[in-house]
């Protein structure tokens, strides 16, 4: 039976020199000698849905002796030979290994094959074999006398004529030659042939590659073209969008078990994979594995080692920054730049920044008691930028190291209920596990208008206590919607969906109260926008801008600084209108940038009427209103 526990770590990648003229590298494949331990079914549950299309070959009642593999790296090309190569060897039902003689033999100066062991022969190895005969250093004796050993020698994988043998194909160096491969071993058992696909080749165009180096259309034809060819069994071992992190994880938990490490609760293996992603997204799961290493090298007694979050307080110094930025500005100026007054708001996110790098060294020191629960709540109107403070504020925590990505995602909260009962808990723990900076929006959704919970409800609230819990130091959790001071009670959902769940209630440690904005605020807000959208406003726009949002501040159903938006964009309709009216051949710079004062006095007029309209005489059939009964 398989030891249900058990998946392979990372590739079983070996590399040694032979004493010959040329000192010959060798890397291959060693087969764990206990594979029987290994189910590739089971490693699949555990998250390793890449290998679904190996787990259907192996099904298959007959295997191709040539397999063409199709893989995002190296790393998970090698895995699945080895699920492939394990899976043949357990298929001939050996009752014993009798493993050639001098299989054990040290000695560098010859190769052995073995079955339990594959070369694995970059193409760039065969392509040069098959030109050699021309030496560029002619000009050079010791250098000329190298070429000419190298170019009488034959290299090792030539003796390889039994066994199954693996080759690396790479865009950089895919050739013609490759097509020629298997005539160089028509004996061997089995031709493992992996193609490792890179999307960003390094050059802007294909006129710029070098010889030999192919864009993704033609690597693409020349995979097909070689499975077609020698009638090969073709898988793909890719990850979808998603899948990568949770197979990681996986791995990393399997290599601290087999280690005998024991995990404190709440160990937050998501830091650890997200530092081995960032540092060499082709080989993470041999990242992890130097992780590891890292973190026990300074222990005093590895054999009892318990890894704690504070543990790999290392990955914040090394850890590199992955997300996109504007200009290279970081979040507490892209606040200041972009977001007009909420001077209040702004001082509590750097009261919170401040508060997390001041507990993080308390806790470098040791000293007790530092913990900061990185759980808020938003509350106010909407557009009154929640959303746009929680991103800044995220941004500016992991540029301080206080999370380890900046992975965002803004969801309503009736999103978290599933469609069927037991899917609420899963959609909801799947959130935390994908994100970092988290925002619940409409929290109340989650119950019902009346303040009642059904089953979804409970259990999507049940699962967010836990998270909570187990998430409330390496996250930033942000629980959004109306609400505020001003309000009545009745009308303040927030506040009511709050004292109905006390679990929630407790784990928040600080409310945000977003106020509405100001007519002056909205000019300034206006111009901002504009600015950054590169339009030039016309001198007198600001009074108009001021005038039309004197009356809409007053409105129950003002929308804030979505409304400095939309006047904007019908302003920018108007000015198109305009420009393109001239019926000119070329426009200037100049031209394109304007918005006049009466660019922006036709969209306040016309959004003044839209807003002024009853929510009757809003109603429309296609573009024509709808007659109301007289």
């Amino acid at each position: 039976m398989a030891d249900k526990n058990k998946i392979l770590v990372k590739a079983p990648l070996k590399i040694k020199y032979l004493k010959n003229a040329v000192s010959e590298k060798v890397t291959y494949l060693d087969l764990p000698s206990d594979f029987e331990a290994y189910s590739l079914k089971e490693d699949i549950k555990k998250g390793g849905v890449q290998f679904g299309e190996v787990q259907a070959l192996t099904q298959k009642k007959r295997i191709s002796r040539v397999v063409s593999v199709t893989a995002d790296s190296s790393e998970m090309g090698l895995m699945a030979v080895t699920y492939l190569a394990v899976h043949l060897l357990n298929e001939r039902r050996y009752d014993e290994w009798e493993l050639p003689f001098g299989f054990e033999d040290d000695s560098d100066s010859q190769w052995y094959e073995s079955e339990m062991r594959i070369p694995v022969i970059p193409i760039s190895d065969i392509t040069g074999f098959l030109r050699r005969g021309s030496s560029p250093f002619e000009n050079n004796g010791f250098m000329m006398a190298q070429a000419q050993a190298r170019s009488n020698h034959q290299p090792y994988w030539r003796s390889c004529g039994k066994e199954a043998v693996c080759i690396e194909v790479n865009k950089d160096n895919a050739g013609s030659e490759c097509m020629d491969i298997t005539s160089l071993f028509a004996r061997n058992k089995n031709v493992f042939v992996i193609f490792i696909e890179n999307d960003d080749t390094g050059f802007s165009s294909i006129d710029e590659m070098p010889f030999g180096c192919m864009d993704a259309a033609h690597f693409h034809a020349l995979q097909n073209n070689f499975a077609l060819s020698y009638a090969a069994d073709a898988v793909n071992v890719s990850f979808g969008k998603n899948d990568s992190l949770m197979y990681y994880k996986n791995v990393l938990k399997q290599n601290i078990l087999q280690r005998g490490i024991k995990v404190k609760r709440g160990f937050s293996y998501e830091r650890v994979v997200n530092l081995a992603r960032s540092v060499d997204k082709t080989s993470v799961c041999e990242m992890l594995d130097k992780i590891i290493n890292y973190a026990l090298k300074d222990a005093d007694d590895a054999e009892n080692m318990v890894f704690k979050n504070s543990t790999f307080d290392f990955v914040d110094y090394f850890m590199r920054e992955t997300s996109d930025r504007t200009n290279g500005e970081d979040g507490r100026k892209l606040m200041e730049k972009n977001l007009v007054g909420i001077e209040e708001i702004k001082q509590q996110v750097y009261d919170v920044v401040n508060v997390m790098k001041y507990n993080r060294m308390r806790n470098r020191m040791n000293i007790e008691g530092s913990h900061y629960h990185n759980v808020h709540v938003m509350l106010g109107a909407p557009g009154t930028a929640k959303t746009t403070v929680a991103k800044y504020m995220g941004l500016m925590m992991f540029d301080e190291k206080l999370l380890s990505d900046n992975r965002f995602i803004c969801i309503n909260g009736a999103e978290l209920k599933g469609m069927y009962v037991g899917h609420s808990a899963p959609k909801t723990k799947a959130l935390f596990e994908n994100y970092d900076v988290i925002i619940i929006d409409e929290a109340y959704s989650i119950v019902e208008s009346d303040g009642r919970t059904d089953s979804f409800g409970n259990e999507a609230i049940a699962q967010l206590i836990i998270e909570l819990e187990k998430h409330s130091t390496d996250k930033l959790i942000i629980f959004a919607g109306y609400g505020g001071k001003k309000l009545e009670k009745k009308d303040n959902r927030m506040q009511a969906f709050l004292d109905a769940n006390p679990g929630i209630k407790s784990r928040i440690t600080s409310t945000f109260y977003f106020d509405s904005y100001s007519a002056d605020e909205m000019v300034q807000i206006f111009l901002r926008i504009a600015k950054n959208s590169n339009y030039r406003v016309q001198p007198g726009s600001g009074e108009i801008v001021r005038a039309f949002f004197e009356k809409r501040v007053c409105d129950k159903d003002f929308g804030n600084g979505r409304e400095a938006r939309a006047l904007l964009e019908n302003a920018v309709l108007f000015a198109a209108r305009r420009t393109m009216a001239q019926k000119k051949d070329s426009y200037t710079e100049s031209e394109l940038m304007a918005l006049t004062v009466e660019d922006v006095k036709s969209a306040a007029e016309k959004l003044g009427q839209g807003y002024g309209m009853s929510q009757r005489e809003q109603q429309r059939i296609g573009f024509v209103k709808q007659q109301q009964p007289k």
